[in-house]
């Protein structure tokens, strides 16, 4: 190869992005449509369960944190991801569609959280000399805290129609306000200033 070539080859490589795995490339669009599941479910709220509308207080001081976590997103995507599945495979529920779209939305669920961690380990093994920083820990014992609300009031409603019905909602707000987190941050780490304070 001449060093003509050679020059637009290494010009090229400056300009192309680190490739990721497809897991990683494909989770937001796993979040978009489990987003859509759980929309449908939506359709039809009876008016008795509006009584039982209850505050879960999502942590929201979380979301600076998570808006700057270019090294941790992947993590936090997996913890939320698992959480939320842990929920949707509670025994002795009452789902509030039919048992075939239930399942669907827990298969769709599934494939979130294999590809999450996925991404999420592939992700750890680049950067092993990387502790967790202060700002991970926070927001994984907030989100925590804040899936335990979710499944404590599903339990004191005894997994009821109405409980699911609302629960659903509240995680399908999750995923939407994290997914609009995900695109901030992607947006905030391919700007020029962003790239300059990694290095």
């Amino acid at each position: 190869m001449t060093p003509k070539f050679l020059w637009l080859v290494a010009l090229v490589a400056l300009y192309i992005p680190p490739i990721q795995s497809l897991n990683c490339v494909y989770l937001d669009d796993s979040i978009l449509e489990n987003v859509k599941l759980l929309g449908s479910t939506m359709t039809g709220f009876p008016l008795r369960c509006l009584k039982d509308i209850t505050d879960f207080k999502f942590p929201k001081e979380i979301l600076p944190y998570i808006q700057h976590m270019k090294r941790e997103i992947n993590a936090v995507s997996y913890r939320i991801s698992s959480l939320a599945l842990t929920i949707f495979n509670l025994k002795g529920s009452i789902p509030p569609v039919t048992e075939e779209h239930w399942e669907r939305i827990r298969s769709g669920l599934f494939k979130q959280v294999r590809q999450a961690q996925e991404c999420f380990m592939d992700e750890e093994k680049e950067n092993r000399e990387h502790p967790h920083s202060e700002d991970f820990l926070t927001v994984y014992l907030e989100l925590g805290k804040y899936f335990f609300r979710i499944k404590k009031f599903l339990i004191n409603k005894k997994y009821s129609f109405c409980a699911w019905k609302i629960v659903t909602v509240e995680i399908r707000r999750c995923f939407i306000i994290f997914s609009k987190s995900r695109k901030l941050l992607k947006m905030i780490s391919e700007s020029p200033t962003f790239k300059q304070e990694l290095k």
